[in-house]
């Protein structure tokens, strides 16, 4: 198996509804997403995936969604409608809590699969940092 691995980063601010401390608020992060591939062979160019191609597609959807947006909770649409009408900020909303580890699930799970379909490549893992010191895997 061969990998190969991109790294994004981006600006977002998210809350996490019903936590017990800070997180609760509205905050933001500079987040660093790092996607990596894997397949058993390599193209005629002997590559798994340009990785260029793979920051291309992956900025583009993340430029699109995710960078300097709110990601918020699905429940948190009011509050989301009130701030994007007052300063037109845009919103992202999840179906679940956006915490790093829902935030990287739904990339893996939802996102990618969709944005590489018929490659000959799998998404093998997503790591997402929420701080220089703190970052999920799935």
């Amino acid at each position: 198996m061969i990998k190969c691995t991109r790294r994004i980063q981006f600006d977002a601010g998210h809350r996490v509804v019903g936590h017990q401390n800070k997180c609760n608020f509205l905050h933001g992060h500079r987040y660093v997403l790092e996607v990596t591939v894997a397949s058993e062979s390599l193209n005629n160019l002997g590559m798994v995936v340009d990785f260029s191609d793979m920051k291309n597609v992956i900025k583009n959807w993340i430029d699109d969604n995710f960078d300097h947006s709110l990601i918020l909770y699905k429940s948190d649409k009011p509050i989301g409608e009130k701030i994007s009408d007052w300063t037109g900020q845009k919103i992202y909303y999840m179906d679940h809590n956006p915490t790093a580890e829902n935030i990287a699930l739904h990339l893996k799970t939802e996102i990618l699969p969709k944005l590489f379909i018929n490659t000959s490549f799998s998404i093998d893992k997503i790591k997402l940092y929420e701080t220089p010191n703190c970052f999920v895997e799935v």
